[in-house]
């Protein structure tokens, strides 16, 4: 055997170092959700057909107002023959405006492909907008031939 001096056995490689440690599982807290919750955000009203429907809206304002006071002045038999041309005209105005005001917001905000918002609006206005000028010219009609009745009698047969 010989007497040679055995070298050391190199040293073991050292261990991986440990995993990180795993935090534990943690649960958000619960927060109860806010009733309705958030709302979207809308388009805005396109300014043209709350003209429209306030327009229209004065117009039939004054066409039932004509209605009414006329019916009055009728049964307490008032000569107020001319109160139907002077609230049936600025009605039939009002609605024509309202009527022509709603068109265009409807053609604005089919352009405006979802930025502008008030379809509702302006087809109200248009609705009441035809509403006032029909009833505003039927108004202003009667009061005419009234008058003309007033005026000249009853037309030859």
């Amino acid at each position: 055997m010989s007497a040679e001096p055995q070298k050391p056995a190199p040293p073991p490689p050292p261990p991986p170092p440990p995993p990180p440690p795993v935090p534990p599982h943690q649960i958000a807290p619960y927060y109860q959700p806010a009733y309705p919750g958030p709302q979207a955000p809308r388009a805005r009203t396109d300014g043209r057909a709350q003209a429209a429907l306030l327009a229209a809206g004065v117009g039939l304002i004054l066409d039932l107002t004509a209605i009414l006071l006329g019916a009055t002045a009728y049964l307490l038999v008032l000569d107020s023959l001319l109160l139907g041309l002077v609230l049936g005209l600025p009605a039939m105005v009002l609605g024509a405006l309202g009527y022509f005001l709603a068109r265009s917001s409807q053609g604005r905000i089919a352009e405006s492909k979802g930025t502008i918002g008030g379809q509702g609006t302006a087809t109200t206005g248009l609705a009441f907008g035809v509403a006032a000028t029909t009833v505003g010219a039927v108004l202003t009609l009667v009061a005419i031939v009234l008058y003309l009745l007033a005026a000249f009698g009853q037309p030859p047969v």
